[in-house]
């Protein structure tokens, strides 16, 4: 045995001096539940808005609050952690406490990886809203959802299984037999992989379904924008994907950090953007609602025609009509680009 190293496999205390002893717990906790509050901010506002509009919430709204939850549960156990001492090098731990980083680390990625893909799921469902009319893309989008369940689940069971016995999963240093060190790690980058693909596919579906729809252009481009901002989530799978394999680092309780964060920042990412198109049609509904109240008020106040004995009705009365009439032009515009029932597809986004 190296002179540099105790029994235990740690630095003798004389080399501590040498080795480095930063700490991410602070930046750690930071990071997560902002990334938390965020994304309750952006839920909160989806579900407030559908409730103010009188729109009863569907079965992505539960799915997606279900899978916030689990990012918060995930976010809260990583908490845990990092007062035990993650996110510091393992050389600076309390070696008694590894047993408890070990398996709250196993609940933390089993967490993790449900509000992942139960938030990819919401949006998923809020596909197949937009698709009655094309069961072909149904089909393949309700296989892609089953198959990325699987992948996922099976990446979450895994982390409980893959020794024996199964507390040897999280303390390493109970008697017992794992799979080989590669195993876990090359499945796990193929089912965050695989889930970073399904962002992207997600995030391009909208494109070719909205495109088929008959609206108008600006309509179809701010729509379609609007629903494709999970392919920023994907982005943040590809950069969780490359960071497993640091699972199997001996500094274990500092280089599963940059994991705990870019899980935590995929589900909030997903959740903000599948929110962002309800957001999108309640601010176009209000900027419609305050444009009307500002005419009235304004033909109210004296642009309109008025009577000179008691006729001071008869402004706001025309400014109706004109509100009448530019409904009805309205009206004609759709129906020369488009039809009500696309857009009332949409309203249900």
């Amino acid at each position: 045995m190296s002179s540099n190293t105790t029994d235990g496999g740690f630095p003798p205390p004389s080399a501590y001096a040498n080795l480095p002893h930063d700490d991410k717990r602070r930046s750690t906790l930071l990071s997560i539940w902002c990334l938390t509050a965020l994304s309750l901010l952006f839920l909160a506002a989806r579900l407030l808005c559908k409730l103010c509009t009188r729109r009863r919430l569907w079965w992505d709204d539960h799915v997606m609050v279900v899978a916030w939850m689990a990012m918060t549960v995930s976010v809260g156990l990583s908490t845990w952690s990092v007062t035990l001492g993650e996110g510091q090098h393992v050389w600076d731990v309390d070696p008694t406490h590894f047993g408890m980083i070990g398996l709250l680390g196993n609940l933390t990625g089993t967490f993790s990886i449900l509000g992942a893909v139960w938030s990819k799921t919401s949006f998923a469902l809020t596909l197949l809203r937009l698709l009655s009319n094309h069961p072909r893309l149904r089909i393949l989008l309700w296989i892609g959802i089953i198959s990325m369940n699987i992948a996922m689940g099976l990446n979450a069971v895994f982390l409980w299984v893959r020794c024996m016995p199964l507390v040897k999963t999280w303390d390493p240093s109970v008697p017992g037999t794992c799979w080989a060190p590669q195993v876990y790690p090359i499945y796990g980058i193929f089912a965050a992989g695989y889930s970073a693909v399904m962002d992207f596919v997600l995030a391009l579906l909208p494109w070719k379904i909205v495109w088929r729809l008959q609206m108008r252009q600006q309509e179809k481009l701010g729509v379609a924008i609007a629903m494709s901002l999970g392919v920023v989530a994907g982005g943040m799978a590809i950069v969780k994907t490359s960071q497993i394999p640091s699972l199997a680092a001996g500094d274990f309780t500092y280089a599963s950090i940059p994991l705990i964060v870019w899980g935590a920042a995929e589900s909030a990412v997903t959740i903000m953007a599948a929110s962002i198109p309800v957001l999108r049609v309640l601010l176009r509904d209000a900027h419609q609602l305050t444009l009307r109240h500002y005419m009235v008020s304004t033909g109210a106040g004296g642009t309109g025609v008025r009577g000179g004995d008691g006729d001071g009705d008869v402004g706001q009365e025309e400014m109706r009509n004109v509100v009448r009439v530019e409904r009805q032009i309205q009206h004609r515009r759709d129906l020369e680009h488009g039809s009500e029932d696309d857009e009332r597809a949409l309203r249900h986004v």
